[in-house]
């Protein structure tokens, strides 16, 4: 939630999801404007604990607080009393100058709220994270607590899932053409890529899969897939071996989920991704990307096999233009 308040009462205010589970520091993650994926209840909630807030906290100024939900649950993580680093995004977005608004109100000028409708609008912006892990030698590239990313950029889409792909290919990240590699530790989180529709998906589109062992057989064994090739972790120093295949380019991306114990310059988990890194290839450590960028790039096959465009090209004036008209 970034939100500007006069007085205690709430001026204006805008709601992204992330698609990272919480846990992930919020400059890590991936922002969708508006916010795709949450109930009416929870918008409502959400929206009410904000103005409780501003009206106890007296806020004459910016704020943003960030709130972990579930199945209409609300909790508050924190409230920071200043503008946050999604503001100019949300601005950019809703075409609303929030920082102005903010600035007008601190000065005891005269203001009037930024109308802003997300149900009328017709468009998605998402941004997405950048990171330096290529130039910090031995450092972990993996999401956590902590923020670690050097920049952001921000894309817009007819839909979710083209905006997201344009923000990722923004950052550097470069779709996968062949070989996929995929190692997740955690159980639970095996069985949401199965149960997500992911691991078919990525077959239906044509890729190779390999998997380190217990990813195999887990793939192999409990989800009943087929022709998937198993890949020797580092540390085993056995053939054909995971590491070999991304020195050697064999490999187009890497999904690797960490459990709570994979870290450290000593783990297979650790050489993966430092591997992957060092060689320039794609990499993922976090489920929810993982699942949603199969799903976007299965919206993208689908619809170039039809042989229908995904990709909508309309500048940032272009979509604030339309709406407008809208509005």
């Amino acid at each position: 939630m970034d939100a500007v308040g006069q007085g205690g009462e709430l001026v204006n205010y805008a709601i992204a999801e992330h698609i990272e589970n919480a846990g992930v520091h919020s400059g890590d993650a991936t922002l969708l404007l508006p916010a795709q994926r949450l109930f009416v209840e929870t918008h409502r909630r959400v929206k009410s604990i904000t103005q409780k807030l501003c009206r106890a906290l007296k806020i004459s100024g910016p704020f943003n607080i960030q709130f972990i939900c579930k199945d209409n649950e609300v909790k508050v993580i924190e409230c920071n009393l200043r503008a946050s680093r999604s503001l100019p995004f949300i601005s950019k977005t809703y075409n609303a100058n929030f920082v102005e608004l903010a600035t007008r109100i601190m000065l005891g000028l005269p203001v009037r709220s930024a109308k802003i409708q997300p149900m009328e609008i017709d468009y998605v912006a998402c941004k997405v994270p950048m990171f330096s892990f290529g130039r910090l030698k031995n450092s972990d590239p993996r999401l956590g607590v902590e923020m670690s990313s050097t920049g952001e950029v921000a894309c817009f889409g007819v839909n979710a899932y083209e905006a997201f792909l344009k923000g990722m290919i923004a950052a550097n990240f470069k779709l996968p053409a062949k070989n996929i590699m995929i190692s997740i530790g955690p159980g639970q989180q095996k069985a949401e890529f199965v149960s997500s529709g992911a691991a078919q998906l990525l077959q239906d589109m044509g890729f190779s899969l390999y998997a380190t062992k217990s990813t195999h057989e887990y793939l192999t064994g409990t989800a009943g897939l087929k022709n998937i090739s198993m890949l020797f972790k580092p540390l085993v120093k056995r053939e054909p071996n995971v590491l070999t295949m991304l020195q050697t380019g064999k490999l187009d991306l890497l999904i690797n989920v960490p459990d709570g114990m994979d870290s450290g310059s000593m783990t297979d988990g650790f050489k993966m991704r430092r591997g992957a890194i060092e060689a320039g290839i794609s990499l993922i450590t976090d489920i929810k990307t993982a699942v949603f960028t199969v799903h976007a790039m299965h919206r993208k096959w689908t619809r170039e096999s039809r042989g229908k465009p995904f990709w909508d090209i309309t500048s940032w004036q272009e979509h604030v233009e339309i709406q407008e008209k809208l509005s």
